[in-house]
């Protein structure tokens, strides 16, 4: 019985592998190798980690070609800036609520989430394409967000809906 259920597994793995690429299902830690210098050194040469979030992705081009990969490595790099992004509105929100009472805390807490969200999702399309590179294996995308434009954007948002439920509640108490 357990030697079926291992034959059937190998034989389920040859058919999975055979029909498609598996790097392409395989998380990027398992697959990649490191960066190749002259593309660290591009990037380094477009970035200034001080002032900007970025994200470098990279996909293999497979049969599908170039242009595939390189919308893989984008929809990868922009998946990972959005997460570095997300950490940074929730850093600057935790920032506010480190001015707060207790109170205000409370009110706002339930809404965090939201509003990181919102903020996020903001910030995103204000994201710019700073490289594409491709070499005989992979295609590599350098995605990027101005740091002073996240936090203009976390800080009106915040703004926003503070004066927004200020007013509220002064016009429910009338």
């Amino acid at each position: 019985m357990n030697k079926n259920k291992i034959i059937l597994f190998l034989i389920s793995l040859f058919a999975f592998t055979a029909c498609s690429s598996i790097d392409e299902y395989l998380p990027n830690f398992l697959t990649e190798s490191s960066t190749p210098t002259a593309i660290q050194e591009a990037v380094a040469s477009r970035i200034n980690p001080e002032k900007e979030i970025y994200a470098l992705a990279s996909a293999q081009i497979s049969k599908s070609g170039s242009i595939i990969a390189q919308s893989r490595a984008n929809k990868q790099a922009s998946e990972t800036l959005k997460k570095e992004i997300r950490k940074e509105v929730e850093a600057l929100y935790r920032g506010n609520f480190d001015k707060m009472d207790a109170f205000s805390k409370s009110v706002m807490t339930p809404v965090l989430p939201d509003l990181v969200t919102y903020s996020t999702d903001l910030a995103m399309k204000k994201v710019t394409q700073k490289g594409a590179w491709e070499d005989s294996e992979k295609v590599y995308s350098l995605l990027a967000v101005d740091r002073n434009e996240v936090i203009t954007i976390t800080d009106k948002v915040f703004r926003n809906f503070v004066d927004n439920a200020s007013k509220n509640l002064g016009n429910s108490t009338k």
